[in-house]
C-alpha cells in the first residue's frame, strides 16, 4: 500500500495556447457540452512545449503527448497555459515502461508548481486526489491512496474523467467514479498532464486526446 509523503518536485512549467485541430464528436460522451481546449497531439503545434534532458522528457510521439522521468520521488507535468474556474478534463493514458508504483493523470486549477490540484492513478490500481498548497502536497479526504481494479494494470490503456467544478473534485477512472471530494483552497487555473515515480524511477507514459468542457 503505497504511503503518504511529499514527493520531491523538480519544477518544470510547459506552456503554450494553442490547440490542436479535434473531432471532439469522435468521442461519444461529448453532445452539446461547451468545448473550452482540445487537443489529440496530431499536429506538432498544438500548445505543449517540449523538453529533454538527462532525467525527463516531454513531447509529441506516437501520435500523442509523452512525459516520462528517470528520477525518484519526482514529479512532472506539462501545463498548456490556460485558466478556468471549472472544468471537465478527459484523457487517455497508456504506460509505456517502468514500474506499476507510479501515478498518472491530470490537473486542473493549476497556478504554479506549488499551487494545484491532481487527479491521479497508479497501474498498480491505486488512485487519490492531491492537493499542493505552498508547495505541500497532500492527500484530500484520504489517508492513503485506495485500490480499485477499475484500474487497468501495466501496459493496458485507462480512460480518466476529472471534474473540477465549484468545490468538487471528482475522479472517474474507466467510467466509474471512484472518488469525490471538495475543497476550496484553489478557485481556478489552468489543466494539465502530470506523472510521478515513487521509490523507483523510469515511469514513461502517453496520453491521447485530451479535451476540456465547460461541466
Amino acid at each position: 500500500m503505497k504511503r503518504i509523503f511529499l514527493l520531491l518536485i523538480l519544477t518544470l512549467i510547459l506552456t503554450g495556447c494553442k490547440s490542436a485541430a479535434f473531432a471532439a464528436d469522435r468521442l461519444p460522451w461529448v453532445s452539446n457540452d461547451v468545448v473550452l481546449f482540445k487537443d489529440n497531439f496530431s499536429d506538432q503545434s498544438g500548445g505543449w512545449a517540449t523538453h529533454q534532458d538527462a532525467v525527463s522528457f516531454s513531447g509529441y510521439d506516437s501520435g500523442g503527448f509523452r512525459l516520462s522521468s528517470q528520477v525518484p520521488n519526482y514529479q512532472f507535468w506539462s501545463v498548456p497555459g490556460l485558466n478556468f474556474k471549472d472544468s471537465y478534463v478527459f484523457t487517455r493514458i497508456v504506460k509505456l515502461g517502468g514500474p506499476d508504483d507510479n501515478l498518472m493523470g491530470v490537473m486542473c486549477r493549476y497556478q504554479n508548481e506549488e499551487n494545484y490540484y491532481a487527479l491521479v492513478f497508479g497501474t498498480d490500481g491505486y488512485y487519490g486526489i492531491y492537493k499542493t498548497i505552498d508547495g505541500e502536497q497532500t492527500l484530500i479526504d484520504q489517508d492513503h491512496m485506495d485500490f480499485s481494479e477499475v484500474i487497468q494494470r501495466g501496459n493496458q490503456e485507462n480512460r480518466i474523467h476529472a471534474v473540477c467544478k465549484e468545490n468538487q473534485l471528482v475522479l472517474i477512472v474507466n467510467d466509474v467514479e471512484l472518488l469525490s471530494v471538495e475543497d476550496d483552497s484553489l478557485t481556478h487555473g489552468d489543466v494539465g498532464l502530470i506523472i510521478g515515480n515513487f521509490s523507483q524511477p523510469g515511469v514513461d507514459v502517453l496520453f491521447d486526446d485530451f479535451i476540456v468542457l465547460k461541466p
